[in-house]
């Protein structure tokens, strides 16, 4: 039992040792019109790193990509790590990766430095106190994927109104409706225009819903503000009309986005070689009368200045056992040995490395 109860303990305080990340809330996707969002507040009175305050989505969106690198059509992901103070502002913006490019690196520590708010770090007796915090936007070329279609049904001849402009029905990524957006969200609106005689929108009616209310209310208040050669009557001249459009939404793809899953250190328990042991001493009664430790190097981690199984000698007073028994089963004293070692070892070759 007690070399189970050891065991269990190893496992215990290595995990301990082991930062386990929180389920991340579910993936925003960035456009302009997103309102702040509040995120929840650390525990109070127990030990944190700095946490946001305001939604890191809204850290960086499609309007803020730099204009040249737009152009250019140029992508990457910065990592950054903030210094934090101990009134949540953020001090200090390094970056830590960089996307390779010097304008998106830029704009990434000037979006962060004024948009981000953090709840402060919180020492072991829940004081507020300075901390840092990593994390990454990712830039991304926004991609235009919604677009509407040319006139399908027409109840104006001989010659029914026409979009003047093509370009109109191609839907920006910064169109799409958030709400929508951020459900993941997509489907078709059929609507129709009724256009009067100098092809201005006067009405818009959805006829086939796409069974999501954001994206039918966008569709015509984007159609509302489109342009029209109108209709002609069979004298040629300028007549009202009507014309049906079929809106086919597709998500966007992302843009800039900061990751809701920050960056955290991975750790390796099995970085260092060595070995650890524990020596415990029983008399004849079972009485637990020495236990020792001894460690070389630092294997598996370490609890401030022990390894775990100096933890296996604390209030060791109450760890008496049944006697052990000889052959002839009679009590007797008894030395019991522990240990536990790392070695590094090459797959190919089988050299240990030390």
């Amino acid at each position: 039992m007690l070399l189970y109860s050891v065991l269990a303990l190893a496992s215990i305080v290595v995990e301990k040792n082991v930062e386990t990340p929180t389920a991340p809330p579910p993936p925003v996707v960035m456009v302009p019109t997103i309102s702040t969002v509040p995120m929840p507040a650390p525990k109070k009175g127990s030990e944190s790193s700095p946490m946001p305050k305001n939604y890191p989505g809204m850290w960086a969106n499609t309007g803020d990509y730099p204009s040249l690198a737009l152009r250019e059509l140029r992508e990457g992901t910065s990592a950054f790590k903030v210094d934090v103070s101990v009134d949540g502002r953020v001090n200090k913006c390094t970056i830590t990766t960089s996307s390779g490019h010097t304008d998106l690196d830029k704009t990434t520590c000037d979006n962060i430095t004024a948009r981000a708010q953090f709840y402060p770090a919180q020492d072991k007796n829940g004081v507020a106190t300075t901390g840092s915090y990593s994390n990454r936007i990712r830039w991304q070329i926004p991609e235009v994927l919604s677009m509407a279609s040319m006139p399908k049904v027409t109840e104006s001849l001989p010659r029914p109104a026409k979009p003047s402009n093509r370009a109109q029905l191609t839907i920006p990524a910064d169109k799409y409706p958030a709400a929508a957006s951020d459900e993941g969200k997509q489907g078709q609106t059929t609507f129709m225009l009724n256009i009067d005689s100098t092809g201005k929108v006067l009405g818009c009616s959805v006829t086939v819903s796409s069974k999501v209310p954001e994206l039918d209310q966008q569709a015509c208040a984007l159609a509302r503000e489109w342009s029209f050669d109108p209709a002609l009557d069979v004298n040629g001249e300028p007549s009202s009309g009507k014309s049906a459009h079929t809106l086919s939404w597709r998500l966007p793809k992302r843009a800039a986005s900061v990751s809701m899953n920050p960056q955290r250190a991975r750790p390796n328990p099995f970085e260092k070689p060595g070995s650890i042991g524990l020596t415990l001493e029983f008399d004849a009664a079972g009485k637990l009368t020495s236990c020792r430790t001894e460690s070389e190097g630092t294997p598996f981690g370490k609890i401030g200045d022990k390894n775990f199984l100096d933890m296996a000698c604390e209030g060791s007073a109450n760890r008496d056992v049944a006697p052990f028994l000889d052959s002839e089963g009679k009590p007797q004293a008894k030395r019991i040995k522990f240990r536990m070692s790392v070695e590094h070892e090459d797959p190919k070759t089988g050299a240990v490395s030390r």
